[in-house]
């Protein structure tokens, strides 16, 4: 009889591509996967996968019991969480992918606000790109993420939270700084430094140098932005970046693209799937706080 370690263990193998390294993976014995794969076979009469010399492959009818061995696991996470919802608020754990601006310009507040309306329930908050929340959204890796509007998927549902800018920042005394607006070609033409690939700043980069048909300059690349800002402090490089990210002591200057570039961000989470009580009460508030601004 099919059982849901045995799917778990086929679904990793399908994401790690070989036994061994879902072995591995899962802190299991190598046998051990592959028995469980064999009985899984068996139980269905039907090979799931290839064997190679390095790694295996999905037979076409692996290819389809894939998608439905991740709603059967799908479906029982969401089961157990339905029962979980009638325990109520006394403990458990909110969960929402932030990217790195707004988890520190616009949500440090309403977290607080949440801890303080409900204090046995913790908060994870997960720090990536928005592309990459919308697919830990897709494969059921968290339940609640913030991701932009154009990267909505029929399969998410979702309430907008605020709408951004993206705009040129640089040190004072920077050339582009005496423009009141700046053209995408004179941007181009500075050394640059950004955020990694899952943020949306490259996107926009590989955009607009499409339109001029060039080649950024991109002297750095990381995810932390007190760095970021201290290259662009110092004069090294030019950054694109959501106006809402520059305070006033920053001591950077930001102006707006010749051609606007702005973006609707929203809370999303998955039409088919249950929240579970924390990440809905939490989802509740968010959108509650949104609406009284709103109203202000």
């Amino acid at each position: 009889m099919m059982e849901f370690r045995q799917l778990h263990h086929f679904i990793t193998v399908v994401e790690t591509g070989s036994i061994s390294a879902a072995a591995r993976h899962l802190n299991m014995a190598q046998p051990a996967i592959s028995s469980s794969i064999k009985k899984l076979e068996s139980d269905i009469n039907v090979p799931l996968f290839h064997r190679r010399e390095r790694g295996v492959g999905l037979t076409k009818a692996g290819q389809q019991f894939l998608q439905h061995a991740r709603q059967i696991l799908q479906q029982a996470k969401d089961a157990k969480l339905a029962i979980q919802a009638i325990d109520g608020l006394q403990q458990g754990e909110v969960q929402i992918g932030l990217p790195s601006v707004l988890g520190l310009y616009f949500f440090p507040p309403i977290l607080m606000a949440f801890k303080h309306q409900y204090p046995g329930l913790s908060q994870n908050i997960i720090d990536t790109g928005t592309r990459n929340i919308r697919q830990k959204l897709l494969d059921g890796d968290i339940e609640l993420g913030v991701i932009a509007d154009k990267d909505l998927l029929p399969e998410l549902a979702s309430h907008k939270l605020i709408q951004v800018e993206m705009v040129v920042c640089m040190a004072p005394e920077h050339p582009l700084a005496d423009l009141e607006k700046i053209e995408s070609k004179d941007f181009l033409a500075h050394e640059l430094v950004l955020f990694g690939n899952s943020y949306y700043h490259h996107g926009f980069i590989q955009k607009i140098s499409r339109q001029e048909k060039t080649i950024p300059k991109v002297s750095f690349t990381t995810n932390l932005l007190p760095l970021i800002k201290s290259v662009i402090r110092k004069g090294y490089a030019i950054s694109p970046m959501w106006r809402l990210a520059i305070q006033e002591d920053d001591q950077i200057v930001t102006r707006p693209f010749a051609e606007p570039f702005i973006i609707d961000l929203s809370l999303a989470w998955r039409r088919d799937s249950y929240l579970s009580r924390a990440n809905q009460v939490f989802c509740d508030f968010v959108l509650q706080q949104v609406r009284n601004n709103e109203a202000h």
